[in-house]
């Protein structure tokens, strides 16, 4: 027999007589822990570079064989607390995209294609703070 119960922001499992209790931030926390920018982005992108600002980090990750840039921003403080959480990535006179939603963990990934030795600048904040920087070139 399997009870289920849900309190205060956590599951209590009853399964045959033993009991589990599990935490929304407990599952979150191992979630963000087995997720990196590289997992989020997929195969073949890799961290070009990151900014750290008040409650999270912004990565910038670049695929050489697709041609394309990636940014995903990773919430450090209220993980497993739903926030605004945003990223951009701008590729120099093609434009910006940008992704912002209210989650626990991080960004859904934003891509843009770049073509290696474009100029680059990328961005992501947490609620009010925010990282930035200035174009560099990528690949």
């Amino acid at each position: 027999m399997r009870i289920t119960k849900r309190t205060a922001g956590a599951v209590i499992a009853t399964v045959l007589g033993t009991t589990a209790v599990f935490t929304a931030t407990t599952a979150s926390a191992s979630r963000q822990a087995a997720e990196t920018p590289a997992v989020v982005c997929g195969p073949g992108y890799t961290v070009q570079r990151q900014a750290a600002f008040a409650g999270g980090v912004a990565y910038l990750l670049y695929n050489p064989g697709k041609q394309n840039a990636c940014a995903v921003t990773f919430k450090t403080k209220g993980v497993g607390t739903r926030s605004m959480v945003w990223s951009a990535v701008d590729v120099k006179g093609a434009g910006v995209v940008k992704n912002e939603e209210i989650t626990p963990l991080h960004t859904v990934p934003v891509y843009h294609a770049a073509p290696t030795g474009s100029w680059v600048k990328f961005s992501g904040g947490v609620k009010a703070a925010d990282s930035g920087g200035a174009y560099e070139r990528i690949g």
